[in-house]
C-alpha cells in the first residue's frame, strides 16, 4: 500500500496534496487519519509536530489494545473480532485504523471473567445490553478517556457472547466465528453492513486481505462462499466486494466475487423475503426479553460493596417489577432495561424504588 492507493480510495486528486487527503480521511471515519498519517511517515513526507504527535498517540492506542487483548487472553478464553486480526494483514509500519477492541467469549461465565479483568482499568462507563431468545446473549462495553481526551476518541472495549448479532429480523444471531482467520475477517466486515454503509476503511481492509492472503494455502473461494451462505451474509459480502473492487484491486479475493457468491446472495435474499414479518409486541421490557429484542441497560447503581457481594456471580439476573419493567442485575452494576434512549422520570423513579428493595447481592432486602 502507498499514498497513491489512498488518494484513489478516498477519491482525492493526488495533486491536491496530503492536507486534502487527511481532511477526506477525517470526513469518512474518525480512525482513517491514523492510516494516512502512518503512510505519510512511511514515505518520508514532511510532518508537523502536531501530526507526528497524533500519529504517536495512535500508535500507543493500538499498542494499548494489543496489551489489553494479551492481558485478558492470558486469563480468559476470548477471541478478537476484526481489529487485531485485520491489523495483522497490514505491514508493520502502517497503522490499521482501529477505534475499539471487540472480544467474544463462549458463554456468559467467561464474559464476566473477562469484564472483571477489564474493570482493573477503572473504566468511566460500563454499558450492558441483552438480546436473543430463548438463549440470551450479553454485550458489555467498557469505555474510558483517551490519552488526549480533547483530541482523540475514547478508548472502548466490547465483550460479547455473540460474535455476529444479525439484523434483529431475518438474519439470526451467530454466536461463534469460523476458526479460519480470513473467513472470520471477511464475514465480520460483511456483517458491518447491518449497522452502516460500507466506507473507505473497508476497501483498504479488503485490499490488504487480498494482498496478504494465499488462497492456494487457505480456504478456496468455494469454501468462502459456503461460509458466507451458512452465516447468511452472502448479499453483504457480495456488496462489500463490489464496493471495495471499485476503489482498489482485490488481489487474491477477486475470484470470490463471481457467479457462485451471486447465486448464494440471491438465495439468501429470497430466504429473508420469505421470513414472516414479526408480529407487533408490547412495548415493555418483559415482552422484549421474551421476543429476544435488544434491550439496553441504563446504569442505576455500582458500588464497591455490591461488586464484593457479587464476586461469585457468573451470570446476570433479571428482576421484574411494575407492569412489565425489568432490572438487570449484573456482577458489575445494576441497570434498568430499556428499548430506547429516552426514559421518563416516572419510569426512572420506579426503577430506583425497585432497586432500593434489593440487597447488594441482588436478593430482596
Amino acid at each position: 500500500m502507498d499514498l497513491a492507493l489512498l488518494y484513489d480510495v478516498l477519491d482525492v486528486p493526488e495533486d491536491f496534496g496530503p492536507g486534502h487527503l487527511l481532511y477526506a480521511a477525517r470526513k469518512q471515519h474518525y480512525t482513517l487519519p491514523y492510516l494516512v498519517l502512518s503512510a505519510l511517515a512511511r514515505e518520508g513526507a514532511p510532518m508537523s509536530d502536531a501530526a507526528r504527535g497524533e500519529l504517536a498517540r495512535a500508535r500507543r492506542r493500538a499498542a494499548h489494545y494489543e496489551a489489553v487483548l494479551e492481558r485478558v487472553a492470558a486469563e480468559v478464553p476470548v477471541r478478537p473480532v476484526k481489529g487485531p486480526l485485520l491489523a495483522r494483514a497490514y505491514p508493520p509500519d502502517l497503522l490499521r485504523p482501529q477505534g475499539d477492541l471487540d472480544l467474544v467469549t463462549v458463554g456468559e461465565p467467561d464474559l464476566w471473567r473477562a469484564v472483571r479483568v477489564l474493570m482493573a482499568d477503572r473504566p468511566r462507563h460500563v454499558g450492558v445490553s441483552v438480546l436473543g431468545a430463548p438463549e440470551r446473549h450479553v454485550v458489555v462495553t467498557l469505555s474510558g478517556p483517551a490519552e488526549d481526551p480533547l483530541l482523540d476518541p475514547e478508548l472502548r472495549v466490547e465483550v460479547a457472547t455473540a460474535a455476529l448479532v444479525g439484523d434483529q429480523g431475518a438474519v439470526p444471531i451467530r454466536p461463534a466465528m469460523p476458526a479460519d482467520t480470513l473467513t472470520s475477517n471477511l464475514l465480520a466486515l460483511a456483517e458491518e453492513r447491518f449497522q452502516r454503509p460500507f466506507h473507505p476503511r473497508d476497501a483498504v481492509d479488503l485490499y490488504q486481505l487480498g494482498r496478504s492472503s494465499d488462497l492456494s494455502a487457505g480456504p478456496a473461494p468455494a469454501e468462502l462462499v459456503a461460509a458466507a451462505a451458512a452465516y447468511h451474509l452472502a448479499p453483504e459480502l457480495l456488496e462489500l466486494l463490489a464496493y471495495a473492487g471499485e476503489r482498489a484491486p482485490l488481489g487474491a479475493l477477486a475470484p470470490l466475487a463471481g457467479d457462485a457468491l451471486a447465486a448464494e446472495a440471491e438465495a439468501e435474499r429470497a430466504r429473508r423475503a420469505a421470513v414472516p414479518a414479526e408480529a407487533p409486541r408490547a412495548a415493555g421490557a418483559g415482552a422484549s426479553l421474551a421476543a429476544g429484542a435488544p434491550l439496553y441497560g441504563m446504569p442505576l447503581r455500582r458500588t464497591e460493596a455490591q461488586l464484593a457481594a457479587r464476586a461469585g456471580w457468573d451470570r446476570c439476573r433479571v428482576h421484574r417489577f411494575g407492569a412489565d419493567e425489568a432490572l438487570l442485575l449484573t456482577p458489575v452494576g445494576d441497570y434498568l432495561l430499556v428499548t430506547g434512549e429516552l426514559v421518563g422520570q416516572e419510569q426512572y423513579d420506579a426503577a430506583l424504588r425497585a432497586l432500593d428493595g434489593l440487597a447488594p447481592d441482588g436478593e430482596e432486602a
